[in-house]
């Protein structure tokens, strides 16, 4: 039963991201505090009339201590992007006040704060991919042997905010969200052994593929030497276009990803184990991935309140290995779930 008097703090709230997510902590019975830049931007929209929110006005630029905002509350959300620019800001300030952190980016700060002595809880990575995509490869990989071959697919067609497309194009002039044309190899990144899965997808082949081995998989196979695993990117071809021009300028490239409208949007990870002849496929698609991420985010937070709390930073499917995601997933969206986890 959850505590109705537990207070969460959402940074954020016109992204999509963090309008999904107050409501549906909001229906969980939480209280709620959410931050706008503006107020006079939203106070005719209907946005939070709940009884359970309270809305403040905040600037994060301007802003030097954000943690009087969330002082006494008993989490954090941090829904303000560029990831880069802001995560860790905010999780230094939770930290600062001993209030967990959840924050839907952020997942550089792994290797950043890995070896610090930091008190406190705080998940990074609470998405789509990175997050439901590392806990699901996870939760394959309990039951995978040295000599399996996992294959892997994230992407889908999506449209990208300002703050989302400034990340997407830190990631890919820098390689810090992966490597691309790589593959795993006994526990080793190498240069990728084949272009495209063994067994295409019927429904993910229309779109281009990349070998890519993702930042949120360098961490799952960290310790773990006899995983191998083929993962790739999948997009439409006129992202990969833009991604090829990675040489331009940063501000043409975002406004460039940002001119990308796709009235069907879509999320899809697809997973297959290889065990000799025998094979099993795990498969999740769901709708505009702003919104999945928002209520992927909102699980987190809940369970954090469920499970024995750990003090550091973690990574979704490290944290919630023995959650079950998918299921409380199946409770607040339409999506498309196919195999067992």
């Amino acid at each position: 039963m959850i505590n109705n008097r537990r207070t969460i703090c959402i940074l954020g709230g016109t992204s999509t991201v963090g309008v999904t997510a107050c409501k549906v902590l909001s229906k969980l019975g939480y209280s709620l505090r959410v931050s706008v830049r503006n107020i006079e931007t939203i106070k005719d929209t209907g946005m939070y009339m709940a009884p359970n929110i309270q809305l403040f006005e905040l600037d994060i630029d301007k802003e030097s201590n954000i943690g009087k905002f969330f002082k006494g509350s008993d989490l954090v959300i941090g829904a303000i992007g560029p990831s880069a620019d802001y995560s860790e800001k905010m999780l230094l300030e939770a930290m600062a006040e001993n209030i967990p952190y959840v924050d839907p980016g952020g997942i550089h700060l792994i290797r950043k704060m890995r070896n610090s002595s930091m008190k406190g809880t705080a998940i990074v990575g609470s998405g789509i991919f990175p997050g439901l995509s590392g806990w699901m490869l996870s939760s394959v990989l309990k039951e995978a042997f040295n000599d399996d071959l996992i294959e892997m697919i994230i992407g889908g067609v999506y449209n990208f905010s300002k703050a989302a497309a400034i990340d997407y194009v830190e990631e890919i002039k820098s390689y810090k969200a992966g490597i691309p044309m790589a593959c795993v190899r006994n526990g080793k990144i190498l240069p990728a052994q084949k272009r495209s899965p063994l067994n295409l997808p019927t429904r993910i082949s229309k779109l281009s593929i990349l070998p890519y081995v993702t930042e949120e998989i360098q961490e799952i196979i960290q310790g773990k030497y006899m995983l191998n695993i083929d993962s790739y990117t999948a997009a439409p071809v006129s992202l990969f276009s833009i991604v090829n021009k990675a040489h331009c300028q940063k501000k043409d490239l975002v406004n460039a990803l940002m001119g990308q409208k796709n009235s069907n949007q879509k999320a899809f990870i697809w997973v297959r184990q290889n065990k000799g002849n025998d094979s099993r496929c795990i498969y999740f698609e769901g709708k505009n991935p702003s919104v999945l991420t928002g209520e992927i985010l909102a699980i987190t937070a809940n369970a954090i309140f469920e499970m024995p709390r750990k003090d550091g930073i973690y990574t979704m499917a490290s944290y919630l290995e023995k959650y079950q995601v998918l299921d409380e997933l199946k409770k607040i969206d339409k999506f498309k779930s196919e195999g067992k986890i």
